[in-house]
């Protein structure tokens, strides 16, 4: 696996595993804003628990690279849902949300360059 590669798997793993962890967990910031958007609490801990099981998948992808393409590829397909309620809720035009709406994009960028990486290197 190359270094660039490497280097954004390891970052975007280390992402998703804060992330998930704080959903499967209901921390007060990240559920209210989850609430705004209409997603209740058994499915803020299911995304929560599919964030986790995308960074073990991107972690374990060091050794199986497969799981590792495998793993980018679910990650970037949930944040692209993500965009999907920000945009249903149209926090891209409120000011006070926009910075909630902008990460999902910027993640999925990310995590689809990784997946680009991975599937270049492989």
């Amino acid at each position: 696996m190359s270094f660039a590669a490497n280097a954004l798997s390891t970052l975007v793993a280390l992402v998703f595993l804060l992330a998930g962890a704080q959903k499967v967990l209901l921390r007060d910031p990240v559920t209210a804003n989850l609430l705004r958007l209409g997603v209740g609490s058994t499915m803020t801990r299911s995304i929560g628990a599919l964030e986790i099981s995308g960074a073990l998948g991107l972690a374990t992808g060091r050794w199986l690279k497969p799981l590792a393409i495998t793993a980018a590829a679910g990650l970037t397909l949930l944040l692209i849902g993500a965009v999907g309620f920000h945009l249903r809720a149209r926090d891209f035009a409120h000011r006070r949300h926009r910075s909630h709406a902008v990460a999902p994009v910027v993640l999925a960028v990310v995590t689809g360059t990784t997946m680009a990486l991975l599937l270049a290197t492989s």
